[in-house]
């Protein structure tokens, strides 16, 4: 079977039958030698493997702290877990909402937010049961910020509407771990990490005012562990008509530890001394969860703090 070559002198088209593959044939054009070679056949790329599926030990911890004397955390837990010929299958909601504002109505903003959380994604979750999801990551995660933004709605209607309510919200994180993937969303400072064989990555960027003038250059890293706006989220759950949650998509392995968390916990731990404590963490999701609580409590508890776990095994 002839094929087209250009010839590499005068790129002139030239036909050149199968049995001269591989041997110098002079071009029709300008008669200066060229080669033409077998076109190989194309490969697809390989599938990439569908994520492994794993097993999941969740746990929490919420403490009011050493300073504050109401806590205006809440979380959510939902782990759920079915076997069907033998196999077994995990997944789990994690959500953390940090309440602020509002005459200290901030309690009322998180419950809000896990409440609406919860209500949008457990017909989804279970439903997953019966029937498998096309496209799961995508659809889940889209659902995910979908539950994010009613519950901006709700909580916006509520401080609208009742006056010790006024200028309430909440930052929250949420991640949903299905078919060995966690799917992450936050707004506001909450964070969600992932750490595996001893190195800790923080998954979420804070939507803080701090981490936009260092990411533009105004501030160095460290001039921002220090200034006084370093609390300042341009994000929050309820403090305006809409949102936009960031997402983010991480695959999980057997050994792998997930935290999501308020920002109690980053306020008295940074990323290696946090990285440190995991390393060396029990195998027990409610443990480290309530380890990491006690001490945050035990180098000032300045703030309210939450943390769930989520083991992977």
């Amino acid at each position: 079977m002839p094929v087209r070559v250009n010839c590499p002198h005068c790129q002139t088209p030239c036909l050149v039958s199968e049995q001269h593959f591989g041997v110098p044939v002079q071009c029709g054009q300008c008669g200066r030698p060229l080669i033409a070679r077998p076109v190989a056949p194309a490969v697809a790329p390989p599938a990439e493997a569908p994520a492994a599926p794993v097993r999941l030990d969740v746990g929490g911890a919420t403490s009011s702290g050493r300073v504050r004397r109401r806590n205006e955390d809440s979380y959510l837990v939902q782990h759920l877990a079915w076997c069907t010929r033998d196999e077994r299958h995990d997944a789990a909601l994690l959500v953390v909402a940090d309440g602020m504002g509002g005459y200290e109505a901030g309690d009322r903003a998180s419950a809000v937010v896990i409440r609406e959380v919860g209500a949008a994604l457990g017909g989804l979750l279970t439903g997953g049961l019966s029937a498998p999801l096309p496209d799961a990551p995508t659809v889940l995660l889209g659902a995910l910020g979908s539950a994010l933004c009613e519950a901006n709605a709700a909580v916006y209607r509520l401080a609208q509407a009742e006056a010790a309510c006024k200028g309430m919200g909440a930052t929250a994180a949420a991640a949903l771990v299905w078919g060995g993937q966690a799917l992450v969303t936050h707004v506001g400072d909450c964070r969600v990490y992932h750490q595996r064989a001893g190195r800790l990555t923080q998954v979420t960027r804070d939507q803080t005012l701090v981490v936009r003038m260092v990411e533009l250059g105004k501030l160095t890293p460290r001039e921002a562990l220090s200034h006084p706006g370093r609390n300042e989220v341009f994000q929050a759950v309820g403090k305006q008509p809409t949102l936009k949650p960031e997402s983010q998509q991480v695959p999980l392995a057997a050994g792998d530890w997930l935290l999501v968390a308020c920002d109690g916990l980053h306020a008295h731990l940074d990323n290696p001394a946090l990285e440190q404590e995991v390393s060396k963490a029990p195998p027990s999701a409610a443990r480290l969860a309530q380890q990491l609580v006690d001490l945050v409590n035990q180098r000032g508890g300045s703030d309210n703090c939450t943390v769930l776990a989520a083991r992977c095994c």
